[in-house]
């Protein structure tokens, strides 16, 4: 599986920390996609006016025509990298990928039944927003910010996410979505970028990601 295949490939980012890059602080504010190709600037600890106070079911839309992209021209994402399939295993479709919680006043508070990204490292439930939260992997922690956008009936929503070993930066994860819905239902694109530039795991793995149709139902 790929995602086993990654935990692999930082068991040696274990054992050496050579260069060991700092870890910056997250950003204040982030371009934030509402498309393929329009951004909205958004603070820290944010998130869409629409999404506010709920939990939504997250799952991969079915589509029949889409097909494998094509590693040799595979275009670059939102936020950098490049949209190759990246180094997960993408969920069948129809498939629930998590549940995700905003709080009253926007920001997204917590990733729930994490299946199909990172569940071996990060777990099932993930905090947003907490300070450095540990791994299953040995002095690996993490930590995270949201940071969302409305515009009109369109949202966008980024979660950046930074990983270090000890006190040495590994890399960053952008997760994010961006589409329209009412009350009980959204539609759009999901997607995320793996980001390993400047930090322990650049060697290795570089940038890359994935993004699919995406539709999710208001969790009760």
């Amino acid at each position: 599986m790929a995602i086993r295949r990654f935990v692999w490939l930082l068991v040696p980012l274990l054992t050496t920390q050579f260069g060991c890059p700092l870890v910056s602080d997250l950003p204040d504010r982030f371009d934030v996609a509402i498309s393929t190709a329009e951004t909205r600037e958004a603070a820290k600890d944010t998130g869409p006016a629409s999404l506010a106070g709920a939990s939504w079911r997250i799952f991969r839309k079915a589509n029949p025509n889409e097909t494998p992209t094509d590693p040799s021209s595979a275009p670059r994402g939102p936020y950098g990298g490049l949209l190759d399939g990246g180094l997960l295993e993408r969920p069948p479709g129809g498939a629930q990928i998590f549940v995700v919680e905003f709080a009253a006043d926007g920001p997204m508070t917590a990733v729930r039944e994490n299946k199909f990204f990172l569940a071996e490292i990060y777990g099932t439930e993930v905090p947003v927003g907490a300070d450095w939260t540990p791994t299953v992997l040995p002095l690996v922690s993490y930590r995270s910010a949201s940071y969302g956008v409305q515009v009109g009936e369109r949202f966008g929503l980024a979660v950046v996410v930074q990983v270090r070993l000890g006190f040495s930066f590994v890399g960053r994860a952008v997760l994010y979505a961006w589409g329209t819905g009412d009350a009980d239902r959204l539609e759009g694109m999901f997607g995320y970028l793996l980001d390993f530039t400047g930090g322990l795991g650049e060697a290795l793995l570089g940038a890359r990601g994935d993004q699919y149709e995406f539709f999710a139902e208001r969790a009760e």
